[in-house]
């Protein structure tokens, strides 16, 4: 019985002991901060256990506390810190008391690089090109499994990773800068560590580190200055609406509040169209705002505002950590808009250049020109974002080379989607795209007609505003209609065991560098013609299933024919002469041949001739 209750008693001791000397704090974050930030307060999130009763003491010149915000949860403590401008780049030490404890944290302001406010950003000389960084390419293979997630590599899977990393990206950058893209969008990079799905890094699970098994932290910014070094610009995917069910708070929440929380699992009802519906109810865009957007993807409460800064100061660390040229900004209308607008517009007091894309999925102009920067909404409303994504010109895309010409159909659709433009504040700040993560594959729309993909691919790139091109566009990667991994396929040489490497012309098939080759050339004549960038649109009204329009400036003047019939058509010039302004032959600018102004010409069936005017 003696050595039971010494057993006991010694068991005891030792917990107490491991108490004693377990640190007080667990977790702090942001883990380091800059000096000269125009936003001079900082918050400091502290996590460790009945932490909210300790008291602060720093000493450090430039720097005060100037609050300690608690919430219901005893094991977070909120810091706030005031950063004057006398603060030096340096260490310095934050002093935590309690009853029982102390602990000190080592904490470190960085010097903010020269003219990192005034960074440039993405603008509409751009072509951007957006990766899935698990289905592009893998250069190391060491960190496809790593112990301590639940999902290793198993590319035979569509659902599960397949190793893609930021290795692989940095070794096609060349590749891509070859190709004439000037900016790259990767989906998220950081921590997801789901139980499935999570390759596409949409549900993080630590805000503050890059997914192991896509590289580490300083792989980000190894990524943006290999970036720099070809010319493009990297562009970060911000996703306020939602966490991941794996991220390590939801063992321990910060508030109550910290969620949209509701007695059963509610998702939200998708319907973005209740922000702009004059008669839309309170039930509606509660649904819409506060369910969830998937099982897996706890919706955040923005307008905590301690959840608010924390996120804020999230994005602003990898902006300024890897030296991030723009933002991309998922399902801004899940969010309450307004609370939306503040948090981009708190990120942007700090890059005031930076401009910020942002995915507002509704189906008409007048909805999307809703969200951007500038339009006089009538109750006032600004997103604060200065580009949206065109979903209605993808619509008008996906359609109109399959159907026949009529009123409203065929190339019909072009002319009456460009005629809306007046909605837009800045229609040359338009996102294009044929297809991205979330959409079926372009190649699934035309079924792989050659001719209609590159009628597509012409349109795209001569149309008012910048373009997207997804991973894959530029070979017509084949895909599955109404699969979201049937969206994501790999790309096929960016695995050392691929059959064949379709980064190189001489592995790719007739048809594949035959889109290769057309793209490379719109987009490096689209790069080095700032008229296809931000010139003016003039478009004529179709007719005979044949649709013209002008993009021009003080220096050049291209003229777009796109002949969507089954054969070949004759076209006048006539009618076409207020642009024409006495030019008398115009070069093709994907083949340089010359065609002349002077008399009919026929455009074959399935084509659209651009013309620069000489």
């Amino acid at each position: 019985m003696k050595k039971i209750i010494l057993i006991v008693l010694t068991f005891i001791f030792v917990l107490q002991l491991e108490a004693k000397n377990s640190p007080l704090i667990q977790r702090v974050e942001p883990t380091f901060w800059w000096t000269e930030m125009n936003q001079p307060e900082l918050q400091i999130m502290l996590y460790g256990t009945n932490i909210s009763s300790a008291v602060i003491s720093i000493n450090y010149p430039g720097i005060t506390v100037s609050r300690k915000e608690l919430t219901d949860n005893p094991n977070y403590l909120f810091l706030y810190l005031n950063i004057t401008k006398e603060a030096l780049p340096g260490k310095f030490n934050i002093q935590l008391t309690t009853d029982k404890k102390k602990q000190t944290i080592v904490y470190e302001l960085k010097k903010r690089r020269d003219g990192s406010s005034s960074r440039r950003s993405f603008t509409e000389a751009d072509a951007i090109y957006l990766l899935m960084p698990d289905r592009f390419a893998n250069a190391n293979p060491s960190n496809d499994s790593i112990t301590g997630y639940h999902q290793g590599v198993h590319r035979e899977i569509p659902g599960a990773r397949h190793g893609g990393d930021i290795d692989g990206i940095i070794s096609k950058i060349p590749y891509l800068a070859d190709l004439g893209i000037t900016a790259i969008w990767t989906t998220p990079l950081f921590d997801n560590n789901d139980t499935k799905y999570s390759y596409h890094h949409y549900a993080c699970s630590d805000y503050y580190k890059i997914d192991s098994r896509l590289g580490k932290n300083e792989d980000y910014l190894r990524l943006s200055e290999t970036c720099h070094k070809n010319g493009l610009k990297l562009i970060i995917d911000l996703v306020p609406n939602h966490c991941g069910s794996s991220h390590w708070w939801m063992n321990d929440l910060p508030a109550k509040d910290w969620l949209n929380v509701w007695p059963s699992y509610t998702s939200s009802n998708y319907r973005m169209t209740a922000w702009t519906d004059p008669h839309a109810s309170e039930a509606d865009l509660y649904k819409l705002t506060h369910g969830w957007f998937a099982p897996n993807m706890p919706d955040l409460n923005l307008q905590n505002p301690l959840l608010f800064d924390y996120l804020r100061q999230v994005y602003t660390f990898w902006i300024e950590s890897a030296n991030i040229d723009g933002m991309r900004v998922d399902t801004y209308p899940y969010n309450d808009i307004k609370t939306a607008a503040r948090f981009i517009q708190a990120i942007r007091n700090e890059y005031p250049n930076m401009n910020v894309v942002g995915e507002c999925w509704v189906k008409t102009p007048a909805e999307i020109a809703y969200y951007q920067s500038g339009n006089r909404n009538k109750n006032g409303f600004d997103s604060h974002l200065t580009s949206v994504m065109d979903f209605c010109l993808k619509d008008v895309l996906s359609a109109s080379f399959n159907e026949r010409e009529s009123w409203d159909g065929g190339m019909a659709r072009f002319y009456s989607l460009y005629a809306q433009d007046f909605v837009y504040p800045n229609p040359n700040l338009i996102m294009n795209f044929l297809d991205n993560h979330d959409i079926d594959r372009y190649s699934t729309a035309v079924k792989n007609d050659i001719q209609k993909y590159k009628m597509a691919l012409a349109m795209l790139i001569t149309a008012r505003g910048y373009p997207q091109i997804y991973y894959g566009t530029e070979i017509m990667l084949d895909g599955i209609a109404g699969s979201y991994e049937g969206n994501r396929f790999d790309f096929p040489g960016g695995w050392a065991a691929d059959k064949r490497n379709a980064f190189s012309a001489e592995n790719r098939t007739n048809a594949e560098n035959e889109v290769f080759s057309y793209l490379k050339s719109l987009l490096n004549y689209r790069k080095n013609n700032p008229v296809l960038q931000n010139g003016k649109m003039k478009q004529f009204i179709p007719e005979r299933g044949i649709y013209v329009n002008f993009r021009y400036d003080n220096e050049k003047t291209i003229m777009i024919i796109a002949n969507n019939n089954q054969e070949s058509n004759e076209l006048q010039f006539e009618r076409f002469n207020e642009m024409l302004g006495g030019k008398t032959e115009g070069l093709e600018i994907t083949n340089s041949k010359t065609y002349s102004l002077q008399k009919p010409l026929s455009i074959p069936a399935k084509t659209v001739l651009m013309l620069e005017l000489k």
